[in-house]
């Protein structure tokens, strides 16, 4: 612009003076929006201007639930931008990892069989394990947007029944009756708890218990024949 003046006198300058108006434009913002898993945060990432300033007063925001979220930039030349970009984040729910324990005899395996995810990694490196002391295993699931749950899973042991049986002696011609004791159930070698030997013999016997554990040492009887 071009600029003239009138003294008191009313004499007008003899040369104009100029003046430059430079015209900042006002910054166009874009910002990201984006997914996180429940519990994890979302970083915004604004471009267009020099500084920014967010609705949330940071860029890094943990929403619990889906969220907008409103970011002005300012230009290097101070100018605001007069439209927010909008950046919407939506939370994606954490799998609920279900897996149900149990108890094996000594010697046994156990599967571990969760639900509720699409894929699974366990901290024993397998789904079926074979533990020598009750143990717990963590089962971490993933569903199919990548978020992650973790249970935990207990297996414990059974102990092993530990058989005895007295051993006796009979007539010739007579029989004897096996009659363990240690477990709710028993396998004798004679196939029968009454045996009826000619001469005199050992019998061993093995046993189960009410959690269905076999001994893991046979029990043995000794039935002498008297003449």
């Amino acid at each position: 612009y071009s600029i003239i003046g009138t003294n008191v006198f009313g004499c007008l300058s003899p040369i104009s003076a100029t003046a430059n108006v430079v015209v900042n434009l006002t910054p166009t913002i874009s910002v990201n929006s984006g997914s996180v898993c429940a519990g994890t945060s979302f970083t915004m990432n604004p471009s267009g201007a020099s500084t920014y300033s967010y609705s949330s007063g940071t860029n890094v925001v943990n929403p619990s639930s889906n969220s907008t979220y409103s970011v002005l930039g300012t230009s290097v030349a101070g100018c605001v931008s007069t439209l927010a970009a909008v950046s919407t984040v939506t939370v994606v729910s954490l799998p609920i990892i279900s897996a149900s324990g149990g108890s094996i005899c000594p010697g046994q395996s156990f599967t571990l069989s969760p639900s509720g995810a699409s894929s699974y990694s366990y901290s024993s490196g397998s789904a079926v394990v074979s533990p020598t002391v009750a143990s717990s295993y963590s089962i971490t699931g993933s569903n199919a947007s990548g978020c992650i749950a973790l249970a935990i899973v207990s297996v414990g042991m059974y102990s092993l029944p530990v058989i005895s049986v007295p051993s006796g002696s009979i007539c010739q011609g007579g029989s004897y009756t096996l009659s363990p004791s240690g477990a709710i159930s028993y396998t004798y070698s004679s196939g029968s708890a009454v045996v009826s030997p000619l001469t005199s013999q050992t019998y061993s016997i093995i046993g189960t218990n009410v959690f269905g554990c076999l001994s893991p040492i046979s029990a043995t009887a000794n039935v002498v024949v008297n003449l």
